[in-house]
C-alpha cells in the first residue's frame, strides 16, 4: 500500500511538473520572433490524416498520431499501433509520414518519420538562364517515451474504458474493476529536423513535452510544448525553430447502443512567430465502422481554415483471433483557397 501511494505521488508530481514546463515555455513563445523569422516552417504542415481532417484539434486525443501533437497521449495507449499517410501537397509536392507506438510494461515508446519533397524544380542562374533542375528535401525524426498512471500491466492489449471510445471492434475492453477517478499521462520526445536546399543542408535537434489528464465521462484535457530549443543554421545565419504551445480538450457522446459516437475536440495553439488561434474538430462514428470528420482552424495566414474527411474501420472484415486487432483506412482534405485543395490518404493498424 505504501509503495502504491509513493508511486501515486511520483506520477502526480511528474504530470504537474510536465504541465508547468509546458506553461513556462509559453513565455518563450509569446515573446518570440516576428512572423516569418523562424526556420523549418514545413513543421507547421499537417501530415497525419485524422488530425488534419479535425483541424489539428488533437492535443487531447489519444492515438499513434499523438506523437505529433502531445507525446503524453502515447502513454494512454494500451496496445501497439502504426499510422502512415501520403500527402499530395500543393504544386506537385508530396509528403510521407509513418509513426509507430510500442506498448510495454514500462510505458510506451514511439517513433515517427516524415519527409516533404518538392520534386524537380527548374533552376536559374543570376541572369535568369535555365541551368537544369534542383530539388529540396525536408525531414524530421521523432523518438518518444510516455507513461501513464494508474498503470495496469494486465490491461496491455485491451481497451481502457476511461478513455474516449475508439472505433476498434476486435480489441477486448477491460471489464473487471479498475479505479475510475482519473488517468494521468506524461511524455517527452527528442526530434531531429533536417532540410536540404540544393547542395546546402542543415540539421537541428529539439524537444517536445506534454501532459494529459483524463476525467470521468471520457473528458480529456491536454497541454504540450513543441519544438522547444534548437536552431537551424544556413550559411552564417541561425533561426529558431517554430515553437508551439498547445492546450486542448476532447469528449465523446454516445447514442443508444453506440450506433453513433460523436467526438468533439478543440485546441488553442500559439506559434512563436504568430498570434494564438483556436481549432475545432468533430468526428461522427457510425456503427463503429464509418467515420465522418470536419475541422476548422482559425489561423489566418495559412489560408487553410476548413478541413474534412472520412474513414472506414476494417475490423469487422478480419478474423477475430488475428494477430492484427484493428485496421482502418482514412482520407482528409484541406482547402487552401486559391492555392488549391490538398489530399491525404492513410492507414492505421493496431496489435
Amino acid at each position: 500500500m505504501q509503495h502504491n501511494r509513493s508511486e501515486n505521488r511520483f506520477f502526480v508530481k511528474g504530470a504537474l511538473a510536465c504541465a508547468a514546463f509546458c506553461i513556462f515555455s509559453a513565455g518563450r513563445l509569446f515573446a518570440g520572433a516576428q512572423t516569418g523569422t523562424t526556420g523549418a516552417n514545413f513543421l507547421k504542415i499537417p501530415v497525419a490524416v485524422i488530425p488534419a481532417a479535425l483541424g489539428e484539434s488533437y492535443t487531447a486525443l489519444v492515438g499513434p498520431d499523438s506523437i505529433l501533437y502531445n507525446p503524453a497521449g502515447l502513454g494512454l495507449l494500451r496496445y501497439s499501433s502504426f499510422s502512415g499517410s501520403h500527402n499530395q501537397y500543393l504544386d506537385s509536392m508530396t509528403q510521407e509520414y509513418a509513426a509507430l507506438a510500442y506498448r510495454s510494461t514500462y510505458g510506451t515508446v514511439g517513433a515517427a518519420f516524415s519527409m516533404l519533397s518538392s520534386g524537380q524544380i527548374t533552376a536559374y542562374d543570376k541572369d535568369d538562364a535555365d541551368i537544369g533542375h534542383t530539388s529540396t528535401s525536408h525531414q524530421f525524426w521523432i523518438l518518444s517515451y510516455a507513461r501513464s498512471w494508474p498503470n495496469f500491466n494486465q490491461d496491455i492489449g485491451k481497451l481502457d474504458q476511461m478513455l474516449i471510445t475508439p472505433s476498434w471492434t476486435r480489441v477486448t475492453p477491460v471489464l473487471d474493476y479498475r479505479p475510475k477517478t482519473y488517468r494521468i499521462s506524461v511524455g517527452a520526445s527528442l526530434k531531429n529536423v533536417n532540410e536540404k536546399l540544393d547542395k546546402m543542408s542543415s540539421s537541428a535537434y529539439t524537444v517536445d513535452a506534454g501532459a494529459m489528464l483524463v476525467l470521468p465521462g471520457h473528458l480529456h484535457i491536454g497541454v504540450s510544448a513543441l519544438n522547444i530549443g534548437g536552431k537551424q543554421k544556413f550559411f552564417s545565419e541561425s533561426y529558431n525553430l517554430p515553437g508551439v504551445l498547445r492546450a486542448g480538450v476532447a469528449k465523446d457522446f454516445h447514442s443508444l447502443k453506440d450506433i453513433l459516437i460523436v467526438t468533439a475536440a478543440s485546441d488553442i495553439v500559439k506559434y512563436s512567430d504568430a498570434q494564438a488561434f483556436h481549432t475545432v474538430g468533430l468526428e461522427v462514428d457510425i456503427m463503429r465502422m464509418f467515420q465522418l470528420r470536419a475541422g476548422y482552424k482559425g489561423q489566418r495566414d495559412t489560408g487553410a481554415s476548413v478541413s474534412g474527411g472520412f474513414g472506414m474501420n476494417l475490423d469487422k472484415l478480419t478474423e477475430k483471433n488475428n494477430i492484427i486487432h484493428g485496421a482502418r483506412i482514412d482520407y482528409s482534405y484541406l482547402d487552401y483557397g486559391n492555392l488549391g485543395v490538398t489530399h491525404r490518404f492513410g492507414m492505421q493498424v493496431i496489435w
